[in-house]
């Protein structure tokens, strides 16, 4: 009976701490992506890359934009991997922005290109991001107010 009540215990801890024990920081995470690209298991690091390209790392927005550039886990899109690389620039480094201006020559319709590369922005951009971070951290201080209309049903939160 002790051991039943333990494993409930520990599997309710796990479902609700779960992610934190396996959480990986953004640098482990490049680490491990970087691994494997350099394996040339392109499917799983286009995934790591993916997650933290929407997070703003701009590393992996410039691995992105590459992988898309030549076809390595994801067909060969040029408009995308101009997309990603707009937002790569955004790091400042010098070379990732040549590397956008150079993609943005390759692409066969630049208007659509940009439309791509605007979309990602606002989705993914720094100031998007900014945004959405400020967004949380007011959600944060305000708390978790609650109003309700004398049926927990009805109840709605803020």
């Amino acid at each position: 009976m002790k051991i039943r009540l333990f494993a409930v215990c520990a599997l309710v801890l796990f479902a609700v701490n779960g992610d934190v024990a396996f959480a990986k920081t953004t640098q482990e995470t490049r680490l491990d992506a970087d691994q494997y690209y350099e394996q040339k298991n392109f499917n799983k690091a286009y995934k790591y890359y993916y997650k933290l390209a929407k997070k703003g790392d701009h590393h992996s927005q410039h691995q992105l934009a590459m992988m898309y550039a030549n076809g390595e886990g994801k067909k060969t899109d040029l408009n995308e991997a101009y997309a990603w690389s707009v937002l790569a620039a955004e790091g400042a480094e010098e070379k990732w922005q040549k590397n956008s201006d150079m993609l943005l020559e390759k692409v066969t319709s630049k208007s659509r290109a940009e439309e791509e590369a605007a979309k990602l922005k606002r989705n993914y951009g720094e100031l998007a991001l900014e945004e959405k971070q400020r967004k949380a951290e007011k959600r944060k201080s305000k708390g978790s107010v609650a109003s309700c209309t004398g049926s927990r049903i009805a109840c709605k939160r803020r």
